[in-house]
């Protein structure tokens, strides 16, 4: 047994003692860690004494003259070490390996380390410090087999080669490094495991999951319940029953509409407006009577939409998007979920039998002003909040013209005319809904005639899943006309996917509301190869919205 099996650390931190509890040395120090073997004949331990730290050998003596703040163990012959603000790696003779400094540094796995620079971002080294790669991320974990996980700024993460190149093309909330072939991934509906295609194994979603031993993987349920799964997601056993009450949950989905009314009550009285308050203040600015009102402020506080503290009513950080002046306010969309869009609904067991004859539900909008206010205003919070980190990403030039169709009060434009000042930017929809856009140049325009304009650069911001295969098919082909032959097409879409269900309910209100439908990325492809385009890349920060960038095919 060699001598790193024997010495251990002492209970008191101190100093190494063998099996038997004998000190391995006479000196003692304020902090030591584990030996780590650097040959068959030499290990060493990271030891901490008055402020300074260094590394010892067996016989508890120093292993150079060096002094640093913080040292820790020796892996593929190297050491992280910190001094001051700076974070890099030894050798055994204790000086640095490399000239470069980072604000940390991680421990050599098959020669190769995770490293953060001074700005805050991550990448992987080598042993001479040089990075491996160009790319720099918000965050990255070490190799295994040759793979890592890292992670852009927004928090999303994916995989990558030794060479920093991607192993797929897909995203995740969070991931880990495969082992034994598949990955633990988490997407917007939970966890679950992926191929090295970054494709789900199996449709389900659980709470967590374990990774796959001996073809078995331990999984919990959102239920509470634990059961133990195979490679293509059938359940083996039966760990622990659900821990929740199915009886009472689908009681809860049941009443849903509960909580349409009590939000969108509580913003026709513009209550979250005039908080803070106390009872009867509320009371009087929303001249509403104080016994039945202090009945909606318990709902909504059940609703984690207000809180109650020393006699006075706040509006919580969620309910805070309540407010008529908040910049990203969803009070518009609270009481479009409890009208119009309701009262279609109702049609829900109709449509599955067959077509149900609704007016244009956007002629309907379009045909009153206020209507038409208060829809473009839900839609100018959805935008902000899911097309912020896309609109850098775009291949967008100076010289471009840029039209966004169908772009209703001008939110995504606005944005566009902000990150590209100098890139001519135009708007086109109805003339009913363009009129009071605060954007430089509009145009009246009609999805489904000819389309008035020429453009280098095409937006369909969340326009195609209002409609049917037909109806876009007819989209595409009128904005194939107007796209000059080396332009693009950029088609802002939330994807199903074959794999899991998430996006379903949002489908089924498509096809109540507008008689449209989410669509995953293959069905958009064929719809625009019908139409003449051809995809060249896919642009995703975020899972909920994805760009998808079409070209011509006769240019390629």
């Amino acid at each position: 047994m060699s001598i790193i099996d024997k010495l251990q650390v002492s209970n008191d931190g101190s100093h190494h003692v063998f099996d038997n509890s004998t000190a391995a040395y006479e000196s003692r120090f304020d902090e030591v860690l584990a030996f780590h073997s650097i040959d068959d004949e030499l290990q060493l331990a990271p030891v901490m004494l008055q402020g300074q730290a260094w590394h010892i050998n067996t016989e508890g003596e120093a292993q150079y003259t060096n002094r640093y703040e913080r040292t820790f163990g020796f892996y593929c012959g190297l050491a992280a070490v910190k001094i001051a603000q700076d974070y890099f790696h030894i050798s055994i003779d204790g000086c640095p390996a490399y000239t470069q400094r980072y604000s940390f540094v991680g421990n050599y796995q098959s020669n190769v380390a995770v490293v953060c620079d001074h700005d805050g971002y991550y990448f992987h080294i080598d042993k001479h410090g040089l990075p491996l790669y160009a790319t720099k991320w918000g965050y990255c974990g070490d190799f295994r087999e040759g793979i890592a996980v890292v992670q852009r700024k927004n928090g999303y993460s994916s995989h990558i080669n030794s060479s920093g190149l991607f192993l797929h093309d897909k995203w995740f909330v969070d991931l880990d490094v495969f082992h034994k072939g598949f990955a633990r991934a988490k997407d917007n509906e939970g966890w679950h495991h992926i191929d090295k295609y970054g494709n789900s194994i199996y449709y389900q979603r659980y709470a967590s999951v374990e990774p796959f031993y001996n073809g078995c993987s331990r999984v919990e349920t959102f239920d509470g319940g634990l059961l133990v799964i195979d490679e293509s997601g059938n359940v083996l056993r039966t760990l622990r029953s659900a821990q929740v009450d199915h009886f009472a949950s689908l009681s809860s989905d049941l009443v849903g509409y509960w909580r349409t009314f009590t939000i969108a009550a509580a913003v026709e009285l513009s209550i979250f407006d005039h908080l803070p308050a106390n009872l009867n203040e509320l009371a009087v600015n929303t001249q509403t009577l104080p016994e039945r009102l202090i009945r909606l402020l318990k709902a909504l506080a059940e609703l984690q939409l207000v809180n109650f503290k020393n006699e006075t009513w706040l509006v919580t950080p969620k309910g805070s998007f309540l407010i008529e002046t908040h910049d990203m306010s969803l009070a518009s969309a609270s009481l479009e979920y409890q009208g119009e869009l309701l009262q279609r609904w109702h049609q829900l067991a109709n449509i599955m039998k067959g077509d149900v004859a609704q007016k244009d539900i956007f002629q309907v909008v379009a045909s009153d002003p206020v209507k038409t206010q208060n829809h473009h205003k839900m839609l100018r919070s959805y935008a902000i909040k899911d097309y912020s980190n896309l609109i850098p990403l775009l291949d967008i030039k100076n010289q471009d013209i840029v039209f966004d169709a169908a772009g209703g009060s001008g939110a995504l434009t606005q944005m566009l005319e902000t990150y590209y000042p100098d890139t001519r930017i135009v708007l086109g929809d109805l003339p009913e809904v363009i009129y009071k856009s605060d954007v430089k140049e509009t145009i009246e325009f009609n999805l489904f005639k000819p389309w008035p304009v020429r453009a280098n650069k095409i937006i369909l911001a969340r326009v195609l899943h209002d409609w049917n295969d037909e109806n876009v098919n007819e989209i595409l082909s009128l904005a194939g006309n107007v796209l000059e032959p080396k332009g693009e097409l950029y088609v802002f879409e939330m994807l199903l996917s074959d794999t899991h269900f998430g996006g379903s309910l949002c489908d089924l209100h498509l096809l109540t509301v507008t008689g449209g439908q989410e669509r995953t990325q293959q069905h958009y492809q064929q719809l625009a190869h019908n139409a003449g385009f051809i995809l060249k890349r896919t642009i995703s920060e975020q899972e909920l919205v994805t760009v998808l960038c079409f070209s011509k095919k006769d240019i390629h």
